[in-house]
C-alpha cells in the first residue's frame, strides 16, 4: 500500500513538472512573437521616418537652389547684401546671407537745372537704375525736381559719387540702412512650416470620404495657402528692396529774374492777398497809433484830474455858500404868516 501511494505521488509530481514547462515555453513564445511584431512596427515607423526626412532634406535643398540662383543672376548674394557701401561688412559675415536695405537722401543746388537733369539721366542709365518718380516744382525765385530712384545695390556708392560729379553749388546727402536679415529668415521658416501643413492637407483631402470633411480640409487650405501668397509677397518685396537701393534727389536752381518777375506781374490771387494784407496792416498801424497816444497822454490826464478834482470841490462848496446867504434876506423880508 505504501509503494503504491508512493508511486502516485511520483507520477503526480513528474506530470505537474510537465504541465509548468509546457505553460513556459507557451509563454516564451508568446513574448518572442509580440517582440517581433514591435521591432517590425518599430522598423516600419523608422523607415518612415527616413523617408519624410529624406524627403523634406530634397525639398530644402531644392529651395535653396532656387533662392540662390536669383542671386546668382544678380551678380552674387554679397553684392546684393552689401551693396558696394559696406562690402567689408559682408565679407565677415561668410555663410550667412546679411540683407540690408540702403536708402539715400540728396539735395542739389545747380546753376541750370535742365543740363543738370540731363546728367542725371546719363548717370541713372549707366548704373542700371530707373526713375521710380519724379515731381517739378516752381515757387518764387525757385524752380525744382524731386526724383525717386532705384539703382542696383551693388552699385550704390558708385551712383551717388557720379551724382555728385554734376555741376552743382551746394550738394547734401544723407545715407542710411536697415537690416531685414531677422524677417528675413523668419519668413523663410514660416513658409517652409506653412507648405507643410499645405501638404498634409492636400494628402488629407484625398484621403477624405466625407464631404464635411473636405469641405472643413478646403477652408483650411485656403487660408494657409493665403499665408503662403501673403509670405511670398512680403520676401519679393524685400529681395527686391535688397537688391534695388532706394535715391531720394530734390535738384533745384534759385533764379532772381523768375523773383523779379513774379513781383513785377503778380497774379489776381497775389494782388487780393495783397490788398488785404495792407488794408490790414493800415487798420493796426491806425490801433497802434492810438494806443501810443493814449499811452504818452496818461501822465498829463492824472496830473490833471489832480488839480481839477479838488478845484471842482472847492467851487462847488463855496457856490453852495453863497446861495444859502442868499435866502436868509429873502426869509426876513417875508411877513410872518398867522
Amino acid at each position: 500500500m505504501y509503494r503504491r501511494m508512493k508511486s502516485v505521488w511520483f507520477w503526480a509530481a513528474i506530470i505537474t513538472i510537465m504541465a509548468m514547462l509546457a505553460g513556459c515555453s507557451s509563454g516564451n513564445g508568446d513574448m518572442s512573437k509580440s517582440n517581433s511584431g514591435s521591432a517590425a512596427n518599430e522598423s516600419a515607423m523608422s523607415e518612415q521616418m527616413s523617408n519624410t526626412a529624406a524627403t523634406a532634406a530634397d525639398s530644402g535643398e531644392s529651395e535653396k537652389a532656387d533662392a540662390e540662383s536669383p542671386a546668382d543672376l544678380k551678380g552674387g548674394t554679397d553684392q546684393a547684401a552689401g551693396g558696394g557701401f559696406a562690402s567689408e561688412t559682408a565679407s565677415g559675415t561668410e555663410g550667412f546671407k546679411q540683407k540690408i536695405i540702403y536708402t539715400a537722401a540728396l539735395s542739389m543746388e545747380v546753376d541750370d537745372l535742365a543740363a543738370a537733369a540731363t546728367s542725371l539721366r546719363n548717370v541713372i542709365h549707366q548704373n542700371g537704375g530707373y526713375i521710380l518718380q519724379f515731381q517739378d516744382t516752381r515757387h518764387d525765385g525757385e524752380i525744382g525736381a524731386s526724383y525717386t530712384i532705384k539703382v542696383p545695390a551693388a552699385g550704390f556708392m558708385s551712383f551717388i559719387d557720379r551724382v555728385e560729379q554734376i555741376d552743382h553749388r551746394e550738394f547734401e546727402r544723407n545715407i542710411g540702412g536697415k537690416d531685414v536679415s531677422e524677417e528675413y529668415v523668419d519668413l523663410e521658416s514660416r513658409l517652409k512650416a506653412r507648405l507643410l501643413v499645405e501638404e498634409r492637407l492636400l494628402s488629407m483631402m484625398d484621403k477624405a470620404v466625407k464631404a464635411d470633411d473636405l469641405l472643413k480640409f478646403s477652408q483650411q487650405l485656403s487660408e494657409v495657402q493665403e499665408d503662403i501668397e501673403r509670405i511670398k509677397g512680403r520676401i519679393r518685396y524685400l529681395d527686391n528692396n535688397v537688391s534695388f537701393s532706394t535715391v531720394e534727389l530734390r535738384m533745384y536752381q534759385t533764379d532772381q529774374s523768375i523773383k523779379q518777375a513774379g513781383i513785377d506781374n503778380p497774379h489776381l490771387g497775389g494782388r487780393m492777398s495783397d490788398a488785404l494784407a495792407g488794408s490790414t496792416k493800415v487798420v493796426l498801424d491806425g490801433l497802434k497809433l492810438l494806443l501810443v497816444i493814449l499811452a504818452g497822454a496818461l501822465p498829463v490826464a492824472v496830473l490833471l484830474a489832480v488839480i481839477a478834482v479838488p478845484a471842482v470841490w472847492l467851487l462847488r462848496r463855496k457856490r453852495r455858500v453863497i446861495v444859502g446867504q442868499q435866502k436868509l434876506p429873502e426869509e426876513e423880508q417875508q411877513p410872518p404868516t398867522l
